[in-house]
């Protein structure tokens, strides 16, 4: 009897080799766009020289950068702290971004979303024999990755991905499909072929895209690098610019003789232009100039005049860049010393929580924005380890995200304390350790030591009752508790209970009473002695 084997066909379909071009035509299309961005955020972009005031080549050599492109997406990025998935399948999800290392995967995600407009995550399945996760997620390159993306289901229903040689050549790619992921290899004769095929039966392409400030008719997403920051920071470089140039032309003094021979400064049409320069650096820098007496051509005697250009000042060229810096700040939201500028008097805490809340608002956006697209991945996570996922209840997963305001530890810890008054924390809560800032890794701390205490204090309490058990035919052994009964029989006493009651209901029956009366509860002896006399 023999058995047929089905194995993964090599070549593609036709729908395939449609689906593998338009990818790559997309590629091409935002290659150009891509570049702009990385060069603004990376700082490659040099100023643009308009050859109107500066000499010809000369800001290419000064090459005048500014980071406000950075500064602007980093403030962003720096408040997105993903810290894992809450809900169900809670134990699952913690393994998956453990393994993923996802405290710094996460971020490199955000970042490409934040500089390009789009970001993509991948999920597939790693070699465990090679020491990668079973479940492996990977933040893929904007510049090398896109999605064809279906809006009624909101997720990809083909992608591709590129990997490049140091010469920028195309030497892999991979197709992202619902069921399977189709991988190419360049061959010998530089054309790529397809050299694997995983079918995985997901039913859903294993990439999520995340993009950032999408809206109902740009739904490709947006750069937080917009124009008019782009136009900003060219126009500051090229301010700058200027600036060096200006520094460079008044760093000496500038100094006009009228009536005076050029020879007696060294200088001659007929010397090297590099004579001539030394000569004039060794006229306007020495500590001394003598000028011997001038006659004209009559041989009468001159006055050689001289005349200092006074040096410019560099402060219009600050105030046109500072203008540009608040230009930058009213489009990213931006508090002005994230840019570099000082006021005499520096802000308090209140007022730097106030000037940042636009920009943690914006951050809070960005969250719940790029939650939808973890959420996929927590998803496609489950699905590839073998998790028999409930739709019902995976609507509990939530993304858990850093709090992007800035309150103080102290703040903070009043915060709770305040919550916890109120009865709508708990002390013990993971809610109420992420307010007060712990880290995961002090939170488990926490729970292991509460562990450990709430077992030796079940023990003490089995040890109590056992002991109660074994005392409780003689109950004067056990010293504390029958010295906290006769307490408590006393006080009821002297409150006017009837002794006899207040020892039945303490479990201290067979006690006997002398008769005698507290004297709290002693009436005036004047009073007794009317009472006995009637």
């Amino acid at each position: 009897m023999t058995t047929s084997i089905s194995l993964p066909t090599l070549t593609l379909s036709e729908s395939e080799q449609d689906t593998v071009g338009l990818l790559r035509n997309r590629l091409v299309q935002v290659k150009a766009k891509n570049k702009i961005k990385s060069d603004l955020f990376e700082a490659k972009t040099p100023p643009e020289d308009l050859g109107i005031a500066a000499p010809q080549d000369l800001p290419d050599v000064i090459n005048a950068v500014l980071a406000w492109p950075a500064t602007v997406v980093n403030a962003v990025e720096e408040r997105l702290e993903n810290r894992g998935w809450r809900g169900a399948y809670e134990d699952e999800l913690a393994a998956v971004y453990r393994d993923n290392h996802l405290d710094v995967e996460c971020g490199r995600c955000h970042l490409d979303a934040l500089i390009y407009g789009v970001g993509f995550v991948t999920v597939g399945r790693g070699d465990t024999d090679a020491g990668e996760p079973e479940v492996l997620i990977t933040a893929e390159s904007t510049e090398t990755c896109t999605v064809e993306w279906d809006f009624r289901l909101r997720r990809a229903v083909s992608a591709l991905s590129q990997t490049h040689d140091d010469n920028g050549n195309v030497v892999m790619e991979t197709l992202y499909l619902p069921d399977e992921t189709v991988r190419f290899e360049r061959g010998l004769g530089g054309r790529l072929s397809v050299v694997a095929r995983d079918v995985h039966g997901l039913g859903r392409v294993p990439v999520a895209r995340m993009l950032n400030q999408d809206r109902a008719s740009d739904v490709r997403g947006r750069s937080e690098i917009t124009r008019p920051i782009a136009y900003a920071t060219r126009a500051a470089a090229r301010t700058l610019s200027g600036m060096e140039i200006n520094r460079e032309f008044y760093t000496s003094p500038k100094w006009t003789i009228l009536n005076a021979d050029p020879e007696v400064f060294g200088l001659s049409e007929d010397n090297s232009p590099e004579r001539n320069a030394r000569a004039g650096w060794k006229a306007t820098q020495g500590n001394m100039n003598v000028v011997p007496p001038q006659l004209d051509e009559d041989g009468n005697p001159v006055t050689p005049q001289m005349h200092e250009f006074r040096p410019a000042s560099p402060a219009p060229y600050i105030d046109q860049i500072r203008m540009y810096g608040d230009m930058v700040c009213s489009a990213s939201n931006l508090p002005h010393y994230y840019l570099g500028f000082r006021t005499e008097n520096p802000p308090s805490a209140d007022s730097i929580r106030q000037q940042e809340a636009p920009l943690a608002k914006r951050a809070e956006r960005r969250q719940r924005s790029f939650g939808h697209s973890w959420l996929e991945v927590a998803l496609l996570s489950l699905r590839i380890s073998g998790v028999d996922v409930d739709p019902a209840e995976f609507r509990e997963v939530n993304v858990d995200w850093r709090d992007p305001y800035t309150p103080t530890r102290s703040a903070a810890a009043d915060e709770a304390v305040k919550l916890i008054g109120a009865g709508v924390l708990t002390p013990t809560s993971k809610v109420t350790r992420d307010r007060v800032g712990l880290s995961p890794q002090e939170q488990q701390e926490l729970k292991t030591e509460e562990r450990a205490a709430s077992g030796g204090g079940l023990l003490n309490a089995i040890l109590a009752r056992q002991s109660g058990e074994d005392a409780a035919a003689d109950p004067a052994q056990d010293v504390n508790v029958l010295k906290a009964k006769f307490e408590a029989l006393g006080v009821a006493v002297r409150a006017g209970v009837d002794p006899q009651d207040a020892a039945a209901r303490l479990g201290l029956q067979g006690v006997k009473f002398t008769g005698g009366i507290p004297v709290a509860l002693r009436m005036p002896e004047q009073d007794a002695a009317k009472l006995e006399a009637r």
